[in-house]
């Protein structure tokens, strides 16, 4: 089950997307909430792993899933796309108020995130997201070992996409 917290969070995290006029699907929660996490600290208790389009948890998935059934969250369709979340702010502001006013601790470093990342594409997103999750991996390695390194795992990124993508995550950091 998704902890208040948790849930707190990323029905934050999908408020500052759709105000930023995002289009808030499951990539952009996914990927705002791990490059937030790895960057600025916001502690999003799911774990990610490296997947076919970059970090990817399949907790917060199921948290998403858990959000919607409990009317937190709801789906729009776009035709030809995946779904849009919105967020119930009157019940996650509840839910925020009984944790605490959790979400004001880290509501900056969040909007701080989902200035870069709302309105950029599902390509752009997953080079950025991996770009940050080699980072946090092999700290020490320099920025033309990590640029080969993700372009190994992700083949079809070119060199110079993949080597922009470092410097957009400096730009967030």
């Amino acid at each position: 089950m998704t902890k208040s917290r948790e849930m707190v969070l990323i029905g934050g995290t999908v408020k500052l997307l759709r105000e930023r006029h995002s289009w808030a699907g499951e990539t952009h929660i996914q990927k705002t909430a791990f490059v937030s996490k790895v960057l600025k600290g916001v502690p999003f208790e799911s774990e990610f792993v490296l997947y076919k389009h970059g970090p990817f948890s399949f907790e917060m998935s199921t948290s998403l899933v858990h959000m919607r059934t409990r009317g937190l969250l709801s789906i729009s369709q776009n035709p030809g796309y995946g779904p849009s979340f919105d967020v119930n702010e009157p019940l996650w502001k509840a839910l925020d108020r009984t944790a605490s006013q959790y979400f004001e601790q880290y509501e900056a470093d969040l909007a701080a995130v989902c200035d870069v990342l709302a309105t950029k594409n599902v390509a752009w997103l997953e080079r950025v997201a991996t770009a940050t999750y080699l980072n946090s991996l092999r700290p020490n390695a320099s920025v033309e070992e990590r640029t080969n390194e993700l372009v190994q795992l992700k083949p079809h990124i070119p060199y110079a996409l993949a080597r922009d993508a470092f410097d957009e995550v400096a730009s967030i950091s």
